[in-house]
């Protein structure tokens, strides 16, 4: 019995004394990962479309080097790879709502260009006609509808997606309130 004890505690110290090196310099490669996945989710525009994410990652960077200045590397290490996989995550997650946000900046650009000749249409009365505050609003849109659209196809060229909603979102939802049979003004 004895002798098993005095091997599984020779065994203990020797994984120890072989864990000892990975833990005596702080974990650098994995800092470097951490960073070069920072660069990639600040390439994919993570600032803009995935802040939260970003910002996680920024956080356990700094949470890195406060526990490498402290020696605690271990913790350092969770850092670093913490860090490393938020900037990652972020990076797919800027990618996703890009797209998603192209998407509906295009979609928006069509939407408004329908809406417009829906518009033209009701005003000059070969659809069914529009009610009196109705025309006012439509008449407005109609007016502004050609400075917008040539301001959010540039937005579109300089990938400014979300500018391209918050420029259109509301002219195009007012206006399929006011021209689309049945759709109903709140």
């Amino acid at each position: 019995m004895p002798r098993r004890r005095a091997s599984g505690a020779l065994t203990l110290l020797v994984l120890g004394a072989a864990l000892l090196p990975a833990c005596s310099a702080p974990p650098q490669k994995e800092r470097d990962q951490a960073e070069a996945a920072l660069t990639a989710a600040r390439t994919a525009e993570a600032a803009t479309y995935a802040s939260t994410e970003l910002e996680a990652a920024i956080s356990a960077l700094k949470a890195y080097d406060a526990a490498v200045v402290q020696g605690d590397y271990r913790l350092a290490l969770n850092h670093a790879i913490g860090a490393r996989d938020s900037a990652y995550a972020a990076a797919k997650l800027a990618a996703d709502r890009k797209a998603a946000a192209r998407s509906e900046a295009e979609r928006l650009i069509v939407d408004l260009e329908g809406l417009v000749l829906m518009a033209r249409s009701r005003l000059a009365g070969t659809a069914p006609p529009l009610s009196a505050p109705a025309v006012s609003r439509t008449r407005g849109a109609v007016r502004r509808a050609p400075a917008l659209l040539q301001e959010a196809r540039s937005l579109l060229t300089k990938q400014d997606f979300t500018g391209v909603g918050t420029l259109l979102r509301s002219v195009v939802q007012s206006l399929r309130k006011d021209v689309t049979p049945g759709a109903r003004r709140k």
